[in-house]
């Protein structure tokens, strides 16, 4: 998934919750906020221009 997608889902969810019961509501901000969630550590690994931090590759013992 693309930010653009994470950050439109996300107020279409916020937009949804403003109507819906409270239990119904608590659950879509949750959801909301996942999908930010997604969009910060996007934006983190694209700014993250470090040469000496390497992928995980494998389990460490």
């Amino acid at each position: 998934m693309d930010d653009e997608f994470c950050r439109e889902r996300a107020r279409a969810v916020r937009a949804v919750a403003e109507q819906a019961d409270p239990f119904i509501k608590r659950r879509l901000l949750q959801l909301a906020r996942h999908y930010e969630r997604r969009i910060r550590l996007s934006e983190g690994t694209k700014n993250d221009e470090d040469p000496d931090r390497k992928a995980p590759t494998e389990f460490q013992n």
